[in-house]
């Protein structure tokens, strides 16, 4: 009787597996006829902040890492997580099109909403991304409203700095840690 129970237990655990596969290479089937057809859409971004890029020096991923560095001197951001392509659209509802390249790093701790990113805009499209990023900072003034305890992170979230210019879009949005006003770190970023 033990034996008939173990056999039972192992073919239900494998057909979860065979189950479970069959997710995995429908979803992957899916997510590749998509990408064939429309490109997915993070995919976009990941070879826009690679490839175009000009070759002359400008903009380079570095230049957009010393920014972001720049602005975590002044907003020290405690647990950071970097800023994917996922979080670029879906996140803060940027269209893939619209994003040369970026770099961002974001608090993971619950209650913080420390962010700081910088996006290099596609031509023409700095205006839509600063749309988009202070829509996104509505929502997360209100995803924060909901919790008397995230009051902090409320507030810093209402204070964030959205700004840009011809090459640069700029969001930071203090970290509880934070003790000085974001306004300076960005306009230095954008006014090199």
């Amino acid at each position: 009787m033990k034996n008939r129970s173990k056999l039972m237990i192992a073919a239900a655990v494998a057909a979860s597996c065979v189950l479970l596969a069959g997710c995995g290479s429908s979803a992957s089937s899916t997510a590749s006829s998509s990408a064939s057809s429309e490109s997915a859409p993070g995919s976009v971004v990941l070879s826009q902040v690679e490839s175009a890029l000009p070759d002359d020096g400008t903009n380079s991923p570095d230049e957009l890492a010393d920014e972001v560095n720049t602005l975590l001197e002044a907003n020290p951001i405690a647990n950071q997580f970097e800023i994917a392509a996922m979080n670029i659209e879906y996140d803060f509802g940027l269209k893939a099109e619209d994003v040369a390249g970026y770099k961002g790093v974001k608090s993971n701790d619950n209650g913080d909403a420390g962010l700081v990113l910088v996006i290099e805009p596609a031509e023409g499209k700095a205006d839509d991304i600063v749309e988009a990023l202070k829509a996104y900072q509505q929502d997360q003034v209100a995803f924060y409203g909901n919790y008397a305890e995230f009051a902090t992170a409320q507030a810093n979230v209402e204070n964030a700095v959205i700004a840009s210019s011809a090459d640069r879009v700029v969001m930071a949005i203090a970290s509880n840690e934070c003790t000085e006003d974001l306004t300076d770190a960005v306009n230095d970023v954008l006014l090199k």
